[in-house]
Formats: structure tokens, C-alpha cells, sequence
């Protein structure tokens, strides 16, 4: 098992975290008892809503469950040896050192790990259902960076959409909302980042 620094990347403004305090006060609403929450089209704001469930005092693990992008691979330079989703949907059997450690204790991350062929069969992706199971009873929150077509996400009790400001149009933003309700994912709203 390893341990990041997750210090640079929670770094926010005071309005900054106000906005997200407001956010997770108002998802927590929505959620109610249930834990597994998905965030769509920003990785990063989808880690700082995971870091300010802790702020609240709930243990959360963060999934970054985006095998397409692998951001926070690349972000600490982990290597292609790392352990993550990818490597528990092609053999969930070994789901030894997924988790990792970070600074604060009341939050852990999984990692997207590597996926050599870029393909995830319909078999693969239902194994996330099991990753979430084996895990909530471990965290009070999940949160994750999901894929933007939502194949991911539908396995979460919610899914959240964020845009920056500069990407958002509404009847964008609609379309892609009505496409992701299709593809059963429950979307509790769209967030605009400023």
C-alpha cells in the first residue's frame, strides 16, 4: 500500500470552498443515506466534491473510474505498474492494492490504473457494481470520476454534471443530460464552475 500528498490539488480559494461546502450540503440532501455519488466532465472538481464530503467528517473514498483519461496517473506520475478500476474490471479476484492512502485519513483514492486496449466490454463495466459493494461498507461516501458517456456512472445512486463556464451552453448541457438519464444514470443536476 502507498500514500499520496493531496494537498496542491484541494488547495482552493475561501469562495472556492465555500461554493463546494454549499454544493455537498445541497448533495447530501439529495443523496440521503445512500453513498455512492458520480461526477461527469471535470475530474478535478469531481475530487474536490470527494475532499469536501471529508470536510463534513464522512470517510470517502475517491474512484477515479475515467480509465479514458487517467488524470491523476499522469498528475503524480505513478507509472503504468499502479494497481486500479481497470485492473479490477478485467480480474476482480485481485483486488488486493487498489487502495491508496493519502495525507488525510479520513479520505482514500483508487486509481484508474491502465487499460493496454483502450476497450471495456459490457462484462467488464458491471464489475464497477461489485467495486462499489465491496467498498461502501468501508466509507460513509464514494465519489467518482466518471466516463462521459456514463457508463460508470449508472452504477451510483447519483451523478452530478460539472462544467467550466467557458464549455457550458443549456441546450448542450440539456442534450447531454437527457443522454445520460438514457443511459440510466440518475442526474441530480448540472453545477457550473465560474
Amino acid at each position: 500500500m502507498f500514500s499520496v500528498n493531496i494537498d496542491k490539488i484541494v488547495d482552493m480559494t475561501d469562495n472556492e470552498r465555500k461554493c463546494y461546502e454549499e454544493l455537498v450540503k445541497t448533495l447530501k440532501s439529495e443523496l440521503g443515506t445512500s453513498k455512492c455519488l458520480a461526477v461527469t466532465k471535470d475530474g478535478l472538481s469531481a475530487f474536490k466534491i470527494a475532499y469536501s464530503f471529508v470536510a463534513t467528517g464522512e470517510k470517502v473514498l475517491f474512484i477515479d473510474a475515467d480509465i479514458m483519461s487517467e488524470i491523476f496517473l499522469g498528475k503524480y506520475k505513478l507509472g503504468k505498474n499502479l494497481k486500479g478500476v481497470a485492473d479490477f474490471m478485467r480480474n476482480p479476484e485481485k483486488q488486493n492494492d487498489l487502495i491508496c492512502k493519502t495525507n488525510n485519513a479520513d479520505m482514500d483514492i483508487i486509481f484508474t490504473g491502465v487499460l493496454d486496449d483502450g476497450v471495456i466490454s459490457e462484462d467488464e463495466e458491471e464489475m464497477m457494481k461489485k467495486l462499489i459493494f465491496i467498498y461502501s461498507a468501508d466509507y460513509d461516501r464514494i465519489v467518482m470520476s466518471s466516463d462521459e458517456e456514463g457508463r460508470i456512472a449508472k452504477y451510483c445512486d447519483g451523478t452530478v454534471i460539472i462544467y467550466n463556464e467557458s464549455e457550458f451552453g443549456e441546450y448542450a448541457a440539456q442534450n447531454y443530460k437527457n443522454e445520460l438519464e438514457s443511459n440510466k444514470c440518475n442526474v441530480l443536476g448540472v453545477v457550473i464552475n465560474e
